[in-house]
């Protein structure tokens, strides 16, 4: 009951918060313009009999409730943007984990600053701790993934070149700085204020990552948008109980193409590759590629079906640590779930650290109307190198299938046209069924429902 009261309590100063119309924030005789706005999310999340190695995770049961206050200050071509996160956890399973409760840890989830517009138009900026997301987010898209689905910010400076004045051909500068904890923060368990963001290994710490580079993106032809990129990393060493694990430094160059065919057919095609060195001098590469191809009938109809198809890929090494070139995928600033809520758990580098994989797949969805949607994937995912990680002799990790439907609850309650005043809730659900890469036979199931309320 005292957890639920917290909960309460604390869901109900976000929403005085905002209860305000944004209308009576604004100071429009200066030209300055105020907004502030919040959003709530409660989650329920149930895996069972994940394969992890060669045994089987804990069963997992538990509830996480977000909520996040935002505010900004806009000023003719400038805008300051900040917004505050806090996530409590109630977990059921296993019965040894740690509990967030009530009111926990408040963290500055993004504090940056736009200046846009900048010499004639040419250029924009935003400087500070924003979330950076590129493409499918198969390079670029989470700067924070030991800390779950709480936040995903990165500490950087993006300068956007605008080559032309629709902006249909820019250039990104990055620059990145992420430390191992977030120093803006306030509360949360004894002893763990510094929770670590950046690890890899579960009980490692103070593994520091940046680095930047150039992101290209050109919609000059309808028919052939692409993106070009090249991204350079630095993983400082970490510690794991007195011992610094090796860090690396390494570079990725990517395209991606995204080309129309007809107006019912579409494709997405990325690939990339690495190279660089551990601490030490030991070499490192890695390759990536992603196809797919989409069918999207043109009817006449308020429901929009599609189907696709496509095979995603990531180089292994059967030898990864033993002392030689490493060619594994390393996933840059890529560590989320991606395709899948079960297996970004499974690896054995970490949380989502997708690498050493084959994943051919069959996608089909329906957007019923903008707030109704429902889809599912099917498909065999293989191991690019047999690495006996998982005990088996095999490659095949087991056959994924998924399925989501996002409905909503309330819509528009202030009146706007924007997601302020929405209620959506969602209902997803997993299953895996091992193949021979492990010992076990036992299917592995996933569950999530959640609703989320902006204001």
């Amino acid at each position: 009951m005292k957890k639920l009261c917290g909960l309460v309590v604390f869901a109900g100063l976000m929403c005085v918060a905002v209860a305000q119309e944004p209308e009576v924030l604004e100071q429009k005789k200066t030209g300055l313009e105020l907004d502030l706005g919040a959003d709530l999310r409660l989650r329920q999340e149930l895996i069972y009999n994940l394969p992890a190695g060669k045994n089987i995770l804990p069963d997992q049961n538990f509830f996480r409730f977000r909520s996040r206050l935002w505010g900004e200050a806009k000023y003719e071509n400038f805008r300051l943007y900040s917004r505050l996160a806090n996530e409590m956890y109630d977990v059921s399973r296993p019965h040894n984990s740690r509990k967030y409760k009530a009111p926990d840890e408040v963290v500055v989830d993004n504090l940056y600053l736009d200046a846009n517009d900048l010499l004639d138009g040419w250029l924009d900026l935003r400087m500070g701790r924003q979330d950076l997301m590129y493409g499918a987010g198969r390079v670029l898209m989470d700067g924070t993934p030991f800390d779950g689905s709480r936040t995903i910010y990165m500490d950087a400076i993006k300068a956007t070149i605008n080559f032309d004045r629709e902006k249909k051909n820019t250039l990104d500068l990055l620059a990145i700085y992420n430390r191992p904890d977030n120093e803006l923060s306030v509360g949360g368990l004894e002893g763990q204020s510094d929770r670590q963001l950046n690890s890899i290994h579960p009980r490692s710490r103070n593994l520091a990552e940046y680095g930047g580079g150039l992101y290209f993106k050109s919609k000059e032809l309808d028919e052939m948008p692409f993106d070009i990129y090249w991204i350079y990393k630095r993983e400082t060493k970490a510690d794991l109980n007195g011992t610094k694990l090796p860090g690396r430094k390494f570079h990725t160059w990517g395209l991606r193409l995204m080309p129309k065919y007809t107006e019912t057919i579409s494709g997405e095609y990325e690939g990339a590759v690495q190279a660089g060195e551990q601490d030490g001098g030991t070499a490192t590469r890695g390759y990536m590629g992603f196809a797919a191809l989409k069918y999207a009938p043109a009817v006449e109809w308020t429901m929009r079906p599609y189907v696709k198809g496509g095979v995603y890929y990531l180089s292994g090494d059967k030898q990864r640590g033993a002392g030689h070139a490493d060619s594994a995928w390393d996933p840059v600033w890529s560590r989320w779930p991606q395709f899948s809520e079960l297996y970004v758990y499974n690896f054995k580098d970490g949380a989502g650290y997708w690498t050493n994989l084959i994943y051919p797949h069959l996608e089909a969805g329906c957007d019923i109307t903008k707030t109704h949607k429902l889809g599912a994937t099917v498909g065999p995912m293989y191991a690019d190198e047999k690495d006996g990680l998982g005990g088996g002799s095999g490659d095949l990790y087991g056959w994924l299938g998924g399925a989501f439907y996002e409905f909503p609850i309330l819509t528009s309650v202030f009146g706007r046209d924007d997601q302020r005043g929405n209620v959506i809730g969602r209902v997803q659900a997993e299953v895996l069924d091992p193949g021979d890469y492990y010992t076990t036979d036992k299917v592995a199931y996933y569950f999530r429902w959640q609703i989320i309320a902006s204001f």
